[in-house]
């Protein structure tokens, strides 16, 4: 900003900087020495700051002595911002603290902003404004991590508005950011009524209660039906017997897979037979770390490949592959790739291969299903997809810590409904129209949520170009704000805020009496220098120790609130006032020297 930006300046604001308008501190350093210690303390670090807010769910604890407490602590009404990250777009993510958690501080990795002649809310604005447009990650430094740095933000500039306006333009913005995250919940309820939508076609086709069936056709047009009992067994005199195949060293041993709800009851012309009758299964080949390289070099998938409905071709690996091997492991097109080994609620992930990579093998991560020809690939496909989102591979599968493994045994024995063939093509066209028309309109779903995004970005521009409110002549300036906290100390935030912080917080309700208190000495700005001085003044200029501690709104019975008050003592002692009978003996009588409150 420069000049020009001066010019067009709305009346009654004008351009300063964020170090002018508030505090800006870089958090304290994490050592593996701070660790534990005497006053372990709860902290904020960059990873709680979110795009939703603070989550406190997970605050780290290190060792914070009194006197950094002082420095490090937060209050209600800072802003906490990101400073580092490993993307220059998610550099400056800022939040408000609210007071959540008594007596916390915060990390290197978080710059605070202590509002002195700013609201909160406007400033908050003011820093996503920043980061949406881009000023954040054009500021940043840094090679692989980007740093805003405390310095670099405070020299930053700030179009400060009329204290009366920003209040107006809080108000306004908070009214439109409320619309805009009930547009969001309700895009977002939507996108999620779409994939159940997803889920019921396809348990629709598998159950057969997407087209008119085969039995039904013939019958109306008066010709032989063929049901697909029937098909099964001139496949099975073809093969003379099954093409299961099993990898090597699996064990079998009570290997059964669950039974469908989709086969307890298969349409007429239907059967239900198991996986493994219905076309060849096979384990992918292990990798040896031994075979990095070498000869007979092929590409091959893994897990990360096989997403549902979709092979992911970015980051495809190569090994060794014999003749032999590649013989046995070579996939085709129409090969139907699951997830053998997963998370409980992804094992069993299906797509069909296109020969997205030609000569392309795959890992024993994978489980590859060649159907016969009675069984489409695309129907294979909509029924494994069934099973995923019902929970069937769940339930068949065999769990170590966290992952999930079907295995080729397991997945050939479930069972699985067959149609004749030509009632799988239809039922594969008509779940294909579906899923496409349900594709688009989450498409769409989608595209109005990023749009949502760029409103948001238009709205935080607007709030700082002094367009969202009305400027009133009347307001006092800007300039007069500024000149009237030049040098302050931080504003207590219950002066200032647009919110009521004694009314509005439920978490107030939600603490002790001692965390409450805690809070609102936090709020009203303790431990600046000369106040126990003001305490004794208005006390007619002397004290005993113990009764300063009390009328300075520390609790004697408080371990941390008497630390911070021998924190408080010891930084004005011989500067604002000075001890009588002794230094700081319990039964001390301190005074306030004559220039000290002048």
């Amino acid at each position: 900003m420069g000049q020009h930006d001066e010019d067009n300046l709305p009346a009654g604001w004008i351009l300063t900087e964020v170090g002018a308008v508030g505090d800006v501190r870089l958090g304290r350093q994490r050592s593996p020495d701070k660790h534990t210690g005497r006053y372990s303390t709860k902290y904020v670090r960059a990873a709680n700051i979110t795009p939703a807010g603070l989550d406190i769910s997970d605050l780290s604890e290190m060792d914070f002595t009194p006197d950094e407490r002082l420095v490090y602590s937060l209050r209600v009404g800072d802003i906490l911002l990101t400073e580092a990250s490993g993307s220059s777009a998610q550099v400056g993510r800022a939040a408000i603290w609210q007071g959540q958690v008594p007596n916390c501080c915060y990390q290197n990795t978080v710059i605070r902003f202590r509002p002195r002649a700013v609201l909160p809310e406007y400033a908050l604005i003011v820093f996503q404004h920043y980061a949406a447009s881009g000023v954040f990650a054009r500021t940043a430094r840094g090679v692989g991590i980007q740093h805003l740095g405390a310095k670099r933000l405070a020299m930053l500039d700030f179009r400060l508005p009329p204290l009366a306006e920003q209040r107006r333009i809080v108000k306004e913005a908070a009214r439109r950011l409320e619309e805009l995250t009930s547009a969001r919940k309700l895009l977002e309820d939507t996108l999620e009524l779409t994939r159940e939508q997803n889920e019921q076609i396809i348990a629709a086709a598998v159950a057969g209660e997407l087209v008119e069936h085969e039995y039904e056709i013939a019958k109306r047009e008066n010709r032989e039906f063929e049901s697909a009992d029937m098909l099964m067994s001139q496949i099975s005199d073809d093969l003379g017997s099954s093409q299961l195949t099993f990898a090597e060293g699996t064990d079998d041993s009570q290997e059964r897979g669950v039974e469908p709800e989709a086969v307890a009851s298969v349409p007429p012309g239907w059967t239900a037979v198991e996986i493994g009758q219905t076309g060849q299964v096979l384990l992918g080949k292990a990798r040896n770390p031994r075979e990095s390289g070498g000869p007979n070099l092929r590409p091959y998938l893994r897990v990360a490949n096989v997403q549902e409905n979709r092979i992911d071709t970015s980051d495809v690996f190569e090994m060794p592959f014999s003749p032999t091997e590649y013989k046995r492991f070579a996939l085709r097109d129409g090969d139907v790739l699951l997830n053998e080994g997963q998370s409980p609620e992804l094992v069993g992930r299906p797509a069909i291969y296109r020969d997205e990579v030609p000569g392309c093998c795959f890992q024993n991560s994978l489980i590859r299903f060649r159907p016969h020809w009675l069984v489409l690939s695309e129907y294979a496909l909509l029924v494994f997809r069934h099973y995923l989102h019902s929970g069937v591979f769940r339930a068949s599968s065999r769990w170590t810590t966290n992952i999930a493994h079907l295995s080729v045994k397991r997945f050939a024995a479930i069972p699985m409904p067959v149609p004749p063939h030509a009632e799988q093509r239809r039922i594969v066209d008509d779940a294909a129209r579906r899923l496409e028309n349900s594709a688009a309109q989450e498409q769409g779903i989608r595209t109005a949520l990023d749009s949502l995004s760029g409103m948001e970005a238009e709205l935080f521009a607007s709030a700082t170009a002094g367009l969202l409110a009305d400027q009133d002549p009347k307001d006092e300036s800007a300039d007069v704000l500024l000149a009237k906290h030049a040098g302050d100390s931080p504003i207590d935030p219950s002066e200032f805020s647009t919110v009521d912080l004694s009314e509005s917080s439920e978490l107030m309700a939600q603490v002790d009496d001692n965390e409450q208190r805690s809070i609102e000495r936090a709020t009203r700005g303790m431990h600046r220098r000369g106040r126990l001085a003001d305490v004794l003044h208005e006390a007619g200029g002397s004290l005993e120790l113990r009764e300063l501690l009390r009328k300075a709104g520390f609790e004697p019975d408080s371990t941390q609130d008497v630390e911070e008050f021998y924190v408080a003592l010891r930084a004005e002692l011989d500067v604002t006032l000075r001890s009588v009978t002794g230094r700081t003996a319990e039964n001390a009588v301190l005074e306030v020297l004559e220039d000290a409150t002048s």
